[in-house]
């Protein structure tokens, strides 16, 4: 079961702002891009395709928050690390970090989605219990890896 991914991102010259550092919306942008990584690197798609027996699902966000440590430059290379934090029964939150390729936390978020199915009738989302096929492959991190270490990765070689 998983509950961390990691990918590697290069910050586009579009992410930036005029002094060329990443402007803080996009961190929103690369957390919703890494989520959608961490769904392929597990055999879904964030577009959810009918299984079935069962109805499609959808996530949408109730929630996201982003904290700033250090700024990423435009054409930098940067970490992207997703923690699965916390699996309720119609709820995951996850936990993301961005590090610099020598080890500086450059930000950290939180995204929390809900699992919502479309009424039928009335067209509306309504929030359901997460079906077992997502239940099989993504658990919880352990508490230990929720902790903010000073430098967490060894330098990135190409």
């Amino acid at each position: 079961m998983a509950h961390r991914f990691t990918c590697i991102e290069r910050v586009q010259f579009s992410d930036t702002d005029m002094a060329g550092i990443v402007h803080f919306s996009n961190f929103f942008r690369y957390m919703e891009r890494v989520e959608h990584a961490f769904f392929r690197s597990l055999g879904f798609s964030i577009v959810d395709k009918p299984v079935e027996g069962e109805e499609r699902v959808g996530w949408p966000r109730v929630h996201a928050s982003c904290d700033y440590m250090a700024p990423l430059r435009v054409e930098e290379e940067f970490q992207c690390e997703l923690i699965v934090e916390e699996v309720r029964s119609k709820v995951i939150r996850h936990f993301i970090r961005f590090w610099k390729l020598d080890g500086t936390l450059a930000a950290e978020g939180r995204i929390t989605a809900a699992c919502v199915r479309k009424d039928r009738e009335t067209g509306q989302m309504k929030a359901v219990v997460i079906p077992q096929r997502f239940r099989d492959k993504i658990e919880a991190a352990p508490p230990e890896l929720l902790k903010r270490p000073e430098k967490k990765i060894a330098p990135y070689k190409s």
